[in-house]
This record gives C-alpha cells, structure tokens and sequence, in this order.
C-alpha cells in the first residue's frame, strides 16, 4: 500500500534574531513575500517572538490631513490584530519620501493596542528611526548585502526551487563585495581619466577598458553619458565586454555611490538583450536613489518591454557634441517619448 511521502522540515530558526534596523528592513521581502512599496508593516511580538506581519497600504495625503477619517483609517488598520495575544510591535513605514508625516506617526503611536516597540522608516535600501515629533532625530543605515545574505539563508524556505540563473543570484553578483584588505576610497587618481580619454578608450575594438576606470568616472553624469553612447555604437562583442566589466565595477562600489553606473549597466545590460541583469541592476539604481533620473526611465522603458534595437536606435540619435558639456542628456529631450 503506497504511502505519503514524509512532510518536509522546515530548519529550526529559533536562534535566528534581527537586532538592527537594517537587519530588519532585510527581512522584510522574506517575510511578505515580496518587496513592499508605500506601505506600513507591522511585526506583532509575544515576549520578543514574531507572532504575525501585517502590511497596509500607506493612507492617502488628503486622508492623513484629516483627523477623522485618519482615525478611520488607523482602526480599520488595527482590526484585524486586536484579538492577537501579542503585547508590542514594530512598526516600519515604506515611503518613497524622505520624511513619514509626523501626524502618521503620531497617529499609529497613540491609536496602537499595544506599545510601540520602535517607529522605522525604510526608504530604498536606507532605513532609520522615526519618533513621534522627532522625524529627523537619527540619520540613515545602509541596508547592506551581508543583512540581505543573512535574512535569505534564514527566512527564505529551503526547499524553493533553485534555478540556474536567478534575480536573486544577479541582484548579489551586482551587490557591493569589497576585495579582501581593500580600503574604501573615492579612487586612485590613475584611474580616474578626462571624459575625452573615456571616448577614446571606448571606441577601440577590441574593447580594453577597465573596471577600475569604470568604476572611478562614472560618478559623474557626463561619463555615464558618453558610456551609453559609445555602448550604442559598439559591436554586439564589445557590448558584451563592456557589460562584464560594469557588472565587476558595479559590486565594487560602494552603497550610496552606485546609483549612476548601476543605470548605466541597466542600460547596457538591456542593449545586450539581458534582461534580467537590467532589472536587477535598476533596482540597485532606484534603491539607492528613487528619483534618479535614468534609473526611472530605462526601469519604464524594460517595463514596458521596449525592443533594445530601439533603444540603440534612440541612443544613435544623439549628437555627439551634446557630450561636451557635462550636463545630463542621453535622459534629456531625447528620450522624451519613452517618458513614461
């Protein structure tokens, strides 16, 4: 007689603890299910354990401005939970702004049926405490990848499949990974080279361009301009090349540097029909920087699932003597049909 097959155990993950704020605002995708946007997320406890995670959609402006309905809204919130055997919480609010109102928080703080253990904000991959009447109190962590390696290996189920080449796998080979002993430097001066020299460099074929030099010029605006345009005129194999190389540059910069060259790999990567380094490499972008300009517009153009000849096409359009002015053009007039 055929029996069913054991039931599979789950690893004992009682000693697993987030004591940071960035620890937790790691630990949030896992324990969702997805990434959460514009959201309240509260983590109910019972003496210190996780009982429960609720998410909400943020209220609207107009809804935050009235007292009344606000009461409505922090009810409506609070119902589903009240029955829980829990005795705190944690409150994290997902924004894109850069300051939770402080009527919200206040709200939740005085409306809660438990005390409020801490108030988070969690913008990007950036995170900090948020007090009642005292928004601006603490300053920003980082949410780095060994909180985001850690809360993968201890709250994502084990016996997910494992594809070969996953979102997750890309998003860490474009997450910031130090060389051993290596020092956090804005770089070494030799590589860091005039936006003519980067051209120049970038129209020899074969291409012989380093990561460092990479890494080093596109802080600016200007070189990340002149990178995609170069990258729209190369070979289908000095494309590729010039896409390995900015995957390499891009782990070794540091968070809250990476914004420019991550969109210039985004941009690269989907030119090089591969999507799925695009997306994460926009993803870094907008988490380090939500109103970063080419970051918003290569994230609508994959949305939108705009062909790459397109793209190159809109890229070959530029004339090169907009180049010279260190100004922000390949997003500019251009693009402008693709604003989504």
């Amino acid at each position: 007689m055929p029996t069913s097959p054991a039931p599979h155990q789950l690893p004992d993950r009682s000693d697993f603890t987030l004591t940071t704020a960035a620890e937790i605002g790691a630990a949030l995708p896992h324990l969702l299910g997805f990434h959460p946007e514009q959201s309240i997320i509260c983590l109910w406890l019972k003496c210190r354990q996780l009982v429960v995670t609720q998410r909400a959609d943020t209220p609207d402006d107009d809804l935050a401005a009235s007292s009344e309905q606000f009461t409505d809204y922090v009810d409506a919130l609070f119902a589903p939970v009240r029955a829980l055997d829990v005795d705190e919480v944690i409150v994290v609010y997902v924004a894109r702004e850069p300051v939770v109102p402080d009527g919200l928080v206040r709200g939740v703080a005085e409306h809660c049926p438990v005390s409020v253990r801490v108030h988070l904000h969690m913008r990007g991959a950036r995170i900090r405490e948020c007090t009642p009447g005292n928004d601006h109190g603490e300053s920003w962590r980082w949410i780095g990848t060994k909180e985001r390696q850690q809360a993968a290996a201890c709250i994502a189920a084990p016996h997910a499949p494992r594809p070969a080449r996953t979102k997750q796998a890309v998003a860490e080979e474009l997450s910031y990974r130090p060389r051993d002993g290596e020092l956090e430097t804005d770089g070494h001066p030799r590589h860091d080279i005039p936006v003519d020299d980067l051209m120049t460099t970038l129209t020899i074929s074969p291409l012989r361009v380093s990561s460092d030099v990479l890494r080093v010029s596109l802080r600016s605006v200007a070189a990340r301009d002149v990178v995609l345009w170069c990258a729209a005129r190369m070979a289908l194999v000095d494309r590729c090349a010039l896409l390995g190389c900015l995957v390499h540059a891009l782990a070794r910069t540091p968070p809250g540097r990476a914004a420019t060259i991550a969109a210039a790999t985004g941009v690269v990567a989907w030119l090089c029909g591969d999507g799925v380094r695009a997306n994460a490499a926009i993803d870094r972008c907008l988490i380090e920087d939500p109103d970063n300009r080419m970051g918003i517009l290569i994230a609508g153009i994959v949305r939108h699932g705009v062909p790459p000849n397109e793209l190159e096409s809109l890229l070959r359009e530029i004339p090169e003597e907009t180049l010279d002015g260190g100004e922000c053009h390949v997003d500019g007039e251009h693009t402008g049909r693709y604003s989504f």
